[in-house]
């Protein structure tokens, strides 16, 4: 071992092992966050391509009324549609014994032998369809799972207003139900909804289909959206409603949006914690190089060469960003491996698995050993600019005079000696107080981030499903019907009030821009849904024209008073010109609402209605009597409990967000921690000599490290009132970003969010100081005096 790698080692040993500990633990982070992310990336990118490839995913849904597969075979003449597969599918209730309420299903057909086809499914348990008896079924895995159910079993639905007892012989999974959605979900609740398929001959006899079909799904060669419009012209007689393609899909849409956004945080996360740890190791290199100028002197004076003595101080930085890079490396395996569990609880996979990525590893060490080289290069080349006979003399002391604050005599004089000191000493340095104030900024803001996106969690449930959402159950009928459904619902026992909904789905134009969606009708003195504007003040429902939510009139590019054209998709199927007459907030869906009149006329009917919203009898046993008659009502196709999607949505997303704010807690805290540590022991390596006198004058190991906690607290201050904002602004920067269409995220302040940030601050910042009074405590003071500045 050379002198050089001795003395490096030695170094390393002392205190300055503690100083680089503490930023090998913020590389390690930044490695450990860019590894976890893009092995996430690639678990869930592999998994789905894999699946999608396997069960032949579809590019393209196109429900219809009813067609005959006879008329549905030319569509794979069309230019860039490769093949078509006609199924029949149906929304059913499900009821189930032992079970209180009634569930939500959808029904799918399937060749009654087994075939490769588009959108095949993947057995989990029994095995296919027999020929033993035409009413068997294949369940949703998921579902199956939540009400323990087996092959062998049976269970009820609905289906053409008759209940049908079905045989289950398998359960499955397939690629358009990834992440498993029922009506007015956001969140997979297998509690609530399953898919179930039925032999194509059975559901042919069940649903009058035979020889036809009411969906069409299909793979593409060409654009989709040059190819789909072809499609939808070509069914249009057949009351086809938009094709869907695959990039709208409900389950590709969730899945694909959480995707982009890892292959984003793997970017932006790790460059902040590597370029935290570069500029904390800037700061300890070019200490380190004034500390040892007269050892540098004397290297150079007996013959080292400036490269032998650069390469020297590289070593120190390179063996942290090493080290970092390795236990980041490891440490994002397991986070991966842990995170990897928790999505295996929201999306159904074949396999999903936490494969190992040795690209990934290798790539996060270089990049934490190209931070770690960044930050070293300035201090390793101070030591090159020192002359020998310069270096071996002690340097000058640093020119003192007044600082700007000075010229405040009025606060000046105000100040104790102590505040003067920190003050004094923090504004003489001005980079290391700049670096300390920006990751000070950096782990505020991050605290900020997670508890103004939980706080935003607790906001969306609240507006969604207490102030606009107001309904206790709403039911989903089988078609479009008149007011003798509304009075049949309003007889339900346990029914207190009864609205009328008329869901419309339609094509909206304005001017070169087009959306697909869906008006719901309502009563104008509807009170179980009402829209709301920012301020949470409730709007009325125009009796003319549409009353839209904001996302749908950016979408359009539309304001109060424009006119757009709207193309109903079922009635007469016109297009008609509606006026906006009003727009709402909303951070889920895209909604848009009509009088149900107005909305009826504009669809050729005289009323109709496909749904009703209902406010019911707390009373337990009345609830009891009323979901066994919903279990047996014939016209029911849905049943949407409010209470049980906020449940769901409060067990999920807010316990899953706990998770993620736990880990942004933790990553706060390593950048705190880290570098008020270092600063901290940096300064007090400074000033020994200072600290040691001020020791003999009289002053106690506590009121010596109370000196230096005032100083660690101006940055801390100054750091407090930079981060709280920018933690702010980086939020509603972050809910731009995710402004998507099935959900957008609030912007909340509450006072808990500044009161938690600066406590957590403070605690981490105070358990750094701990140690740094530690090391005053085991300071030789002799020694210290005796240090030449």
């Amino acid at each position: 071992m050379s002198v050089l790698d001795r003395k490096l080692r030695r170094e390393v040993r002392s205190s300055r092992g503690v100083v680089l500990l503490a930023i090998a633990s913020i590389m390690t982070v930044g490695v450990m966050s860019f590894v976890y992310s893009r092995s996430l990336y690639n678990n869930l990118r592999t998994s789905l391509d894999e699946y999608y490839a396997e069960s032949r995913m579809a590019d393209f849904w196109v429900d219809m009324k009813k067609a005959p597969l006879i008329e549905l075979a030319p569509l794979e003449e069309i230019r860039g549609v490769v093949e078509i597969r006609p199924r029949i599918r149906f929304i059913a209730t499900v009821a189930l014994e032992g079970v209180e309420k009634p569930l939500n299903g959808e029904v799918l057909s399937l060749p009654d032998d087994p075939r490769p086809i588009i959108n095949d499914i993947v057995m989990r348990s029994g095995g296919y369809f027999t020929d033993r008896r035409a009413d068997e079924v294949i369940v949703n895995d998921a579902f199956a799972r939540a009400h323990d159910l087996r092959p062998g079993d049976s269970l009820h639905l609905i289906l053409n207003n008759r209940r049908q007892e079905l045989v289950i012989v398998g359960t499955a999974i397939s690629s358009e139900f990834v992440y498993l959605l029922g009506p007015g979900a956001i969140v997979p609740d297998p509690q609530q909804f399953g898919v179930f398929y039925l032999k194509r001959s059975f559901a042919e006899d069940i649903f009058d289909m035979d020889g036809a079909a009411n969906q069409v799904v299909g793979l593409l060669s060409g654009n989709p959206d040059v190819v789909l419009p072809q499609i939808e012209r070509r069914l249009e007689t057949y009351g086809a409603q938009s094709a869907i393609p695959r990039e709208d899909q409900a389950s590709h849409l969730f899945v694909s949006s959480e995707i982009q956004g890892l292959g984003v945080f793997s970017t932006i996360g790790p460059a902040i914690f590597l370029t935290v740890a570069a500029l904390v190791l800037n700061i300890l290199m070019s200490r380190l190089v004034e500390q040892q100028r007269t050892v540098i002197g004397t290297l150079k004076a007996i013959g080292y060469t400036d490269r032998q003595l650069f390469g020297h101080f590289i070593k120190l930085g390179l063996g942290v960003g090493l080290i970092s890079g390795v236990l980041g490396a490891v440490a994002g395996y397991a986070m991966a491996e842990a995170i990897t569990g928790i999505y295996r609880q929201f999306f159904e996979f074949p396999s999903l698995k936490n494969r190992p990525y040795p690209k990934i590893y290798l790539a996060g060490i270089a990049i934490s050993l190209v931070f770690s080289l960044s930050g070293s290069l300035h201090g390793a080349r101070n030591a090159l600019r020192l002359r020998p006979a310069e270096a071996m003399r002690p340097k000058p002391p640093a020119e003192g005079g007044r600082i700007w604050l000075e010229r405040l005599t009025w606060l000046w004089h105000a100040l104790s000696f102590g505040w003067r000191m920190a003050l004094r000493n923090a504004l003489r340095n001005r980079v290391r107080t700049a670096v300390g104030i920006f990751t000070t900024a950096i782990g505020a803001s991050l605290l900020v981030i997670g508890f103004m996106a939980q706080e935003a969690m607790i906001y969306l449930i609240d507006f969604q499903f207490h102030q606009i959402s107001r309904f206790d159950i709403e039911l989903g009928f089988e078609s479009g019907r008149g007011w003798e459904a509304l009075l049949e619902v309003r007889r339900l026992p346990g029914v207190d009030y009864a609205e009328p909904i008329y869901s419309v789905p339609c094509t909206f134009r304005s001017g070169p821009y087009e959306r697909k969606g869906v008006v719901t009708g309502l009563s104008d003195q509807a009170r179980l849904t009402t829209p709301r504007d920012i301020e949470g003040r409730p709007l009325r429902i125009p009796t003319s024209g549409l009353l839209m939510t904001r996302k749908v009139a950016d979408l359009l590019r539309v304001e109060v008073g424009d006119r757009l054209v709207m193309q109903p998709t079922v009635g007469h199927r016109r297009p008609v010109t509606v006026p906006v007459a009003e727009i709402a907030d909303s951070y889920l869906g895209t909604a848009v609402y009509a009088q149900i009149d107005y909305l009826s006329r504009l669809t050729g009917e005289a009323y109709a209605l496909n749904g009703a919203q209902l406010a019911i009898n707390p009373a337990r046993q009345v609830q009891q009597t009323l979901y066994a008659e919903l279990k047996e009502l014939p016209l029911l196709q849905s049943t949407f409990v409010r209470e049980d999607v906020v449940r769901n949505l409060q067990q999920t997303l807010i316990e899953t967000q706990a998770f993620s704010i736990g880990i942004l807690i933790v990553f706060a805290g390593v950048i705190f921690f880290g570098s008020v540590l270092n600063a901290s022991l940096v300064n007090l390596a400074e000033r020994q000599r200072e600290v040691a006198t001020l020791r003999v004058l009289g002053y106690s190991e506590w009121q010596i490290g109370a000196l230096l906690l005032r100083e660690a607290g101006v940055v801390y201050l100054f750091g407090l009132a930079a981060g709280l904002p920018l933690g702010y602004w980086l939020y509603v920067l972050m809910a731009h970003a995710y402004d998507m269409e099935f959900i957008r995220l609030p912007i909340v302040s509450r006072a808990w969010i500044w009161i938690w940030t600066i406590g957590l601050g403070l605690f981490f910042s105070a358990s750094a100081h701990a140690v740094v009074q530690w090391r005053i405590s085991r300071m030789n003071w002799l020694e210290a005096l005796q240090t030449k500045e």
